[in-house]
C-alpha cells in the first residue's frame, strides 16, 4: 500500500482490516476501492453511459443507490 496516495490511507487501512477479519474479498485493498469507487461513479456527472441529474426524481436516485449499495455488497463480500 506505500505506493498509493496517503489521502487515502484510512480508506485502506479499513479496507484492509476488514479482508482480515473475513468480511471483505482478498486482493489489493487499493484495486478493491478503486472498483467500488468506479462502481459509485455509474450515474455520476463523468459517466461514460448515463449522467444523473437533480431533476430526476428522488425515488430513482433511491433505487440506484439500493441497486449500487446491493451491488457492491454482493461484489466485495468475502467467500
Amino acid at each position: 500500500m506505500e505506493h498509493h496516495d496517503r489521502r487515502h490511507d484510512g480508506k485502506l487501512r479499513a479496507i484492509a482490516d476488514a479482508q482480515a477479519a473475513g468480511l471483505v474479498r482478498q486482493g489489493d485493498p487499493f484495486d478493491v476501492m478503486a472498483l467500488v469507487i468506479a462502481m459509485s461513479m455509474a450515474w455520476s456527472p463523468v459517466s461514460n453511459v448515463y449522467a444523473a441529474t437533480a431533476e430526476e426524481p428522488a425515488e430513482l436516485h433511491e433505487q440506484r443507490r439500493t441497486l449500487l449499495r446491493e451491488s457492491v455488497r454482493r461484489a466485495m463480500a468475502a467467500g
